[in-house]
């Protein structure tokens, strides 16, 4: 793909910043498509009603990472032509956002623009030059929390600043998100979250409950720390825990009737090159533990552990040293999250069919994306939802309804047994060694 564009600049500023916007747009661009399109999910912000508050949230936010990615020039983005792009468009300054401390910026009010965008399907989204959007933005003030410390976060899994923000934020001229939503309702958790995704679905934004808030807050330095002994020279980083990179709090004085909201970053488990048949959450727990009939009902129904036992599946690998290297990875992921009295998490993993798809040796993922490879399947996988640690509720909910109740197999443990209960049953039902199939470990791309 050429990005390369002719501008004529007068100054050594004028230079830089040209080199700045073309490298956050070409970042963008070349992330775009790299996601196979059927796994990509949830509703674009834009499709949803005028007055959702989640339109007006997923704007303010990718305003906001705009920010704190340090470009404010408006960039026309060159259009395409016969497969290569061009444009002589100079970035023009216009400035939004004022920071108020390091780590926090506010906005001003801008009224909803409307019928003053630029008309046409390929040119509604187009920035005016009276800076206005399409969809109403109060007075907000966004701040990064842990800043510093998730910055050494993503240092750790490779994952370039420029390259995070980019893709991220509200791409100049673009009068409102480009994200896509996931509401509660439509995902297979009882948390009562939100989910908003890149445009390149790379990326998971997920509104977080004051509990999680705190627990992220509580664990982070841990985290960051455990981050650093799994990343090796050859592998890059082999711990296969969420990808927390952000995390950002969104206030709105300017109107009381949009919720406040803090939202974490991480990376998608499922942004992978191959189509996703079939979804599995793994806790090791077998008490209800089959999806229910509500949920199979679902276009993308998410199945438990007991279904994925009754159909005797098996992350498969070809020697018994790549299957001891998983087992170890998970062993020293969950042995940490026991270490920090954390329970309640799943191993998530999303299984392509060969048979219902191609399965193509040249395809390479470039998502940073986990998964095990064989001639009939292609398995990613993933520790998710880590952040419930085992507080006063939930030593009373293991002893209802394990002890006053004498059920087995609950999900509810105590982190050391729920730890060991996890392993056993990825030593029982979910790891093997088998000839032919391959695995490898994509790194996060540069």
């Amino acid at each position: 793909m050429n990005t390369d564009v002719e501008v004529i600049v007068n100054s050594d500023a004028e230079k830089d910043l040209w080199r700045t916007c073309k490298t956050k747009y070409t970042n963008a661009i070349q992330a775009l498509g790299r996601v196979k399109l059927e796994n990509k999910i949830g509703t674009r912000a834009s499709d949803l009603p005028a007055s959702d508050p989640l339109r007006i949230i997923a704007t303010a936010m990718q305003r906001s990472i705009r920010l704190f990615g340090g470009t404010r020039a408006s960039f026309a983005p060159p259009s395409r032509v016969e497969g290569s792009f061009a444009a002589s468009v100079l970035p023009q300054s216009i400035p939004e956002g004022s920071y108020t401390s390091p780590s926090t910026v506010e906005f001003e009010e801008v009224k909803n623009s409307g019928a003053n965008g630029v008309a046409g399907d390929e040119g509604k989204n187009l920035l005016p030059q009276n800076g206005t959007y399409n969809v109403r933005q109060p007075a907000f003030k966004c701040t990064q929390l842990h800043a510093s410390e998730f910055k050494e976060i993503r240092d750790a899994f490779g994952i370039p600043n420029r390259q995070f923000f980019s893709v991220l934020e509200l791409q100049n001229r673009l009068t409102e998100s480009d994200f896509s939503v996931i509401k509660a309702g439509d995902t297979a958790g009882k948390s009562p979250s939100f989910f908003f995704l890149s445009p390149d679905q790379r990326f998971i934004l997920k509104s977080c409950t004051k509990r999680d808030v705190q627990t992220l807050g509580e664990i982070i330095n841990a985290y960051r720390a455990h981050l650093e002994t799994c990343t090796t020279e050859r592998n890059g980083n082999t711990s296969l825990l969420p990808r927390y990179l952000a995390l950002f709090r969104l206030e709105f004085p300017g109107d009381p009737t949009i919720f406040p909201v803090t939202i974490v970053v991480m990376t998608n488990f499922f942004a992978g090159v191959y189509e996703i048949h079939r979804k599995f959450d793994l806790k090791g727990s077998t008490h209800n533990r089959f999806a229910s009939e509500k949920e199979r009902a679902k276009k993308s129904p998410v199945y438990k552990d007991n279904d994925w036992v009754e159909e005797g599946r098996k992350l498969t690998f070809t020697t018994e040293e790549k299957t001891a290297a998983i087992r170890t990875r998970l062993a020293r992921d969950t042995e940490f999250l026991a270490r920090q009295h954390l329970i309640d998490y799943s191993l998530l993993v999303g299984i392509h069919d060969a048979n219902r798809g191609i399965v193509e040796d040249g395809r390479v993922e470039t998502m940073g994306v986990v998964y095990s490879r064989s001639d009939t399947e292609i398995r990613y996988f993933g520790i998710v939802d880590i952040l419930t640690p085992y507080i006063l509720k939930k030593r009373a909910e293991t002893f209802f309804m394990g002890t006053l109740q004498c059920k087995t197999g609950i999900s509810c443990q105590p982190p050391n047994k729920y730890q060991g209960r996890f392993m056993e049953f990825t030593d029982r039902y979910l790891l093997e060694t088998k000839e032919d199939p391959e695995f490898h470990t994509c790194r996060e791309f540069d």
